[in-house]
């Protein structure tokens, strides 16, 4: 790929799945609140609708928006941001991953409601998919 080259699409996801990888290794044999299962829940969400979505995380919380954002090579300054997301965490009693989807934008009023919580990163991912506005006619960016 050109160094100055836009940012595209499956470049901006290709990178999720690196970094998810990356973050799976380094919380593998810890007692992180943070499983290893970042990796999974990329993956679920590449093979679904929000695939059309430009990928990235904010902390342990996978976000979407419609362009390249202004750390990406092709900023757009109008980008939309989907009004949901889904956490990752290890639950309380048996200390297995468990993952949260939740409707709003994080950081923002009003404060995002808890759609769902699940162990399998399929079903959340399906759940995010379910808060996806509806199709304007306009096709997103690639």
């Amino acid at each position: 790929m050109e160094t100055n080259a836009p940012w595209t699409l499956a470049d901006a996801w290709d990178w999720m799945e690196e970094c998810a990888r990356a973050a799976d290794a380094a919380s593998r044999g810890t007692t992180s609140w943070v499983p290893p299962v970042a990796e999974e829940l990329v993956l679920a969400a590449r093979a679904s609708a929000l695939s059309q979505w430009y990928p990235f995380t904010s902390h342990n919380h996978p976000r979407f928006v419609d362009g390249p954002t202004f750390w990406m090579r092709g900023t757009q300054d109008d980008v939309n941001e989907l009004a949901g997301s889904v956490s990752f965490d290890t639950g309380e009693p048996d200390r297995s991953p468990v993952f949260r989807v939740w409707s709003g934008l994080l950081l923002r009023k009003p404060d995002p409601v808890l759609v769902l919580a699940t162990p399998n990163a399929v079903e959340a991912v399906d759940a995010l998919v379910r808060l996806l506005p509806a199709h304007d006619g306009e096709s997103r960016p690639q």
